[in-house]
């Protein structure tokens, strides 16, 4: 397919609005190369599906170093999110074990006690606060440290920055030599600290998912200490980033939509409802990357083997051939469930049900807590991301 279409994630006004650009490449140009960073694009929902439910075509091998490079903290195993069938198989099964209903449920009063705790802060503080650094980045990165078991001194002082700075490796080509530094000595201290937490779990278990992993088995096969350790990585990298954009966008729905508004405010089925439309409509992830196993023809377009292919799951949360009026945030859509915000097959989201509980706790309790809170403007600013979409600031008024 030839097209003078011209598709830059790297631009701002891209990054600001997407939606417009990715109508545009799922009527005209539904497979891209994108110049600016010599990869591959696809925006149609079916083809979307395609490249997570077909590792036979688009492999996850080349996830990690894409996404990290240098700052893989576990370079010695392949990471969950970076194997294909059959050996993921092995590692999610075992992986499992740690997010069954009965664990996740477990979790739970210590998720409310945690968000309880940062409302609680907010509160004394007193006036207006910045909703998304304040609150929402904050709940994600300590229900993780929680519930990973990292002692409470260290997840205040240091967890929060070592995630950061993992998160911040992914936008390595931009950033200067010692911004560079400043993650590798980041990724130096926690793999030294959850290496020492798995070992001290394997001596004396306790009530939380390190030790959960550690004793993980099936089939008489278990988990290897590097292998806890990577998930322990995964869970850090995408246990804070997702949760935190879903949560501010969330609030930024519910302000434009008083449907919405009044859910949040109702029980939990109702809560989760506005959660899982806004992972709908405002998919945190933009893309997800694969590697093309072989040359894979798709609309008249070649994608070279070994390309990496970047597959825009925002754009198909939005494909007007599955959803109704897909630029209008609906609640309770009949078919929300087919959203691809949380990925689909072989590695969709391990902490999804986890992660859905958590942001709609957070959403809830923040305006239950804050019946009158406002926005300060109507006007907002979004990340310079070509990767994740969240609001950079959303200042708010108690």
């Amino acid at each position: 397919m030839t097209t003078t279409l011209r598709f830059d994630p790297l631009s701002p006004d891209y990054q600001q609005n997407p939606f417009g650009y990715y109508r545009a490449m799922r009527r005209d140009a539904p497979v891209h190369h994108i110049e600016s960073l010599g990869v591959w694009a696809i925006f149609r929902y079916p083809d979307v599906v395609e490249t997570l439910k077909r590792p036979d075509l688009y492999s996850s091998k080349d996830w990690i170093i894409n996404a990290l490079g240098e700052f893989d903290p576990v370079p010695e195993v392949p990471s969950i999110i970076s194997t294909d069938p059959p050996d993921h198989a092995r590692l999610r099964r075992l992986a499992n074990r740690a997010f069954t209903p009965g664990v996740t449920r477990a979790m739970e009063p210590g998720i409310r006690a945690l968000i309880t705790e940062l409302l609680d802060e907010i509160e004394a503080r007193g006036g207006e606060f910045d909703f998304v650094s304040e609150y929402a980045a904050n709940v994600p990165v300590n229900v993780t440290a929680q519930i990973l078991g990292a002692d409470p001194v260290i997840a205040r002082n240091e967890f929060k920055r070592w995630t950061a700075d993992l998160i911040r490796s992914a936008s390595r080509s931009v950033l200067p030599e010692a911004e560079l530094a400043k993650i590798r000595t980041s990724v130096t201290e926690v793999r030294a600290y959850f290496t020492e937490l798995i070992a001290e779990r394997r001596r004396r278990p306790a009530e939380d998912l390190v030790s959960v992993l550690v004793q993980a088995e099936e089939d008489q096969q278990v988990l290897t200490a590097d292998e806890v350790l990577s998930l322990i990585f995964i869970l850090q990298f995408g246990g804070a980033e997702t949760p935190s954009h879903l949560i501010s966008s969330a609030l930024y729905e519910c302000f434009r939509n008083p449907e919405a508004m009044a859910a949040a405010r109702g029980d939990e089925e109702s809560r989760a409802a506005v959660i899982d439309e806004t992972f709908r409509h405002m998919s945190p992830v933009r893309f997800l990357s694969r590697t093309a196993t072989r040359d894979i023809e798709l609309h008249g377009t070649t994608i070279p083997a070994d390309s990496m292919v970047l597959s825009y799951i925002a754009s198909a949360c939005r494909d007007e051939t599955v959803f109704d009026d897909p630029d209008r945030f609906v609640l309770n859509r009949p078919n929300v469930s087919r959203h691809l915000a949380l990925g689909m097959g072989p590695h969709y989201c391990l902490g999804a049900v986890l992660g859905k509980l958590m942001c709609g706790h957070a959403l809830g309790m923040a305006l239950e807590r804050f019946p009158n809170l406002r926005p300060v403007s109507d006007e907002v600013e979004w990340l310079p991301s070509f990767w994740v979409r969240g609001l950079a600031e959303y200042r708010v008024r108690p």
